[in-house]
């Protein structure tokens, strides 16, 4: 993508990485950046070589600071409905569902929208100058990108309508107190962990990679039983498991295909 898009994608060995790059308007999210982000997410999936996608921001101040609200302030209820949400919603569950790791790089603040955005990763590691929240109630909205589903599955219901109804941001400190950011780190520090956890992730195998987050998805449908059993048995006919078993009894560092 070209240095002056809003939304930046480059590839550096097995590493992806998306920018958020309209720092003008602190990384608002508007119809034309959400397509942006889902043809990075489609070239992620079809390259092999990639192993984990991050996403970060070239602001200094918001990862992201939300929706636009230029973009759907003056539509109609039925439009706002069926073609931003439904539109947000398609991406972020394509990079929910992405089957390589993908990590929220919270080096600024991540509200309504850019909040949602970030929950839809797997990972989020945060600076603890950043701050997360939902300020639709301020403005008379509700976060429409699934935030509200994704937020009860972290913390439960009661941290969730906290955030919802009272639309105060809360620090990256007491997001990771709550489960919501893995950690909370120095500014200086948070890049150097963001580096060894993608370095983690490209030594680890594939498919366990890959089931793994299948398996939490077919959890949160309510299948738990049926999911560990269709995992297990995955896993187990891979040539990574044949390997890794070898390995064990060899008493040697696997080596994964």
């Amino acid at each position: 993508m070209q240095s002056n898009s809003d939304v930046l994608f480059n590839i550096s060995g097995c590493v992806a990485t998306i920018t958020l790059n309209r720092v003008s308007r602190h990384n608002a999210l508007t119809i034309h950046m959400l397509e942006q982000i889902e043809h990075a997410i489609a070239s992620v999936e079809r390259n092999d070589e990639v192993r984990v996608l991050k996403l970060e921001t070239s602001s200094q101040r918001f990862f992201c600071s939300g929706a636009d609200i230029n973009e759907w302030g003056d539509l109609e209820a039925a439009k706002m409905g069926s073609r931003f949400i439904r539109e947000g919603n398609r991406v972020f569950r394509r990079l929910a569902e992405l089957d390589k790791p993908t990590i929220a790089v919270l080096s600024a603040s991540a509200l309504g929208g850019g909040f949602e955005l970030a929950l839809a990763c797997d990972l989020r590691y945060a600076s603890v100058d950043a701050k997360v929240g939902f300020p639709e109630s301020s403005v008379g909205a509700i976060p429409g990108w699934m935030g509200c589903a994704r937020l009860v599955e972290l913390v439960g219901a009661t941290r969730t309508r906290e955030l919802i109804l009272l639309g105060d941001s809360i620090t990256a400190s007491r997001a990771a107190q709550w489960g919501i950011v893995n950690e909370a780190l120095q500014p200086d520090e948070l890049q150097q962990r963001i580096d060894a956890v993608c370095d983690t992730l490209q030594k680890r195998s594939r498919t366990s990679l890959s089931v793994g987050k299948r398996l939490v998805r077919m959890m949160e449908t309510g299948q738990p039983e049926y999911a560990h059993e269709f995992a297990a048995s995955v896993c187990k006919a891979s040539p990574d498991a044949i390997e890794g078993v070898a390995a064990f009894r060899e008493k040697r560092e696997a080596k994964f295909n």
